[in-house]
């Protein structure tokens, strides 16, 4: 599954992938996938420099998909890579204290999910706080401070600074608000800033925390939580 409408976030497309990827205790990552190819349309809307940001959120996903396309791998292997937890246990042998063991053929899909992870919270964290943070805050003030509730702490001090620098170049909030409403399909009825703001607060956020939180507890209790 590929992202097919670059540059256009759909939010309730976006939120019901999510909300699909929840299967009781589990993640299903054709599903989690296909919200997050959704949501890196938000990329787009940020510009370029948003990718540097996120580091190849693309590969990631890409990497990911390609670990159950059946075309490529026995239907066996693919298997493995349905829910995170199949990936997680599939994976767990290939790792010694957080590092690939020597002579083992590593798959990478924890740890591609894992960087997907970390970005969630701070996408999830910056759409909090462009809703609510007071109107005078630019939005690269408030994606610094998003980065730093979440990413920053995963990356060297040259990377945090380099990030830094690149969030002065973010487009202005109210540019950003504006487009995100201006793409939203007409038969959703998300037509103006309050109702995408509603839908956002009430469904959205919701749906992409209670992501973060299952995904955060399956890694954690993998011990995958700190994998290279």
């Amino acid at each position: 599954m590929t992202n097919t409408n670059s540059g256009s976030l759909d939010l309730k497309l976006m939120t019901g992938h999510f909300s699909q990827s929840i299967d009781n205790e589990d993640i299903v990552l054709e599903f989690y996938c296909a919200g997050y190819y959704e949501l890196s349309n938000l990329l787009d809307t940020l510009g370029r420099i948003m990718h540097f940001v996120m580091k190849d959120v693309y590969q990631k996903l890409s990497s990911l998909d390609d670990l159950r396309n059946s075309t490529k791998h026995p239907s066996a292997f693919c298997e493995n890579f349905k829910t995170l937890k199949k990936m997680c246990s599939f994976e767990s042998d290939q790792y010694e204290d957080n590092r690939p063991k020597s002579g083992v053929e590593c798959t990478m899909g924890c740890r591609n999910l894992l960087r997907l992870h970390r970005a969630l919270l701070f996408i999830t964290n910056l759409f909090e706080r462009v809703g609510t943070d007071p109107p005078e805050k630019s939005l690269s003030e408030l994606a610094k401070t998003a980065y730093d509730e979440s990413l920053s702490v995963h990356h060297p001090w040259a990377v945090r600074q380099a990030v830094s620098v690149a969030f002065r170049l973010l487009p202005n909030r109210s540019q950003f608000v504006a487009s995100i409403v201006a793409t939203q399909p007409k038969e959703c009825q998300l037509t103006d800033e309050a109702s995408c703001r509603e839908y956002l607060f009430n469904v959205t956020l919701p749906t992409l925390r209670r992501v973060y939180k299952l995904t955060e507890d399956i890694l954690a209790n993998a011990k995958m939580l700190e994998l290279p």
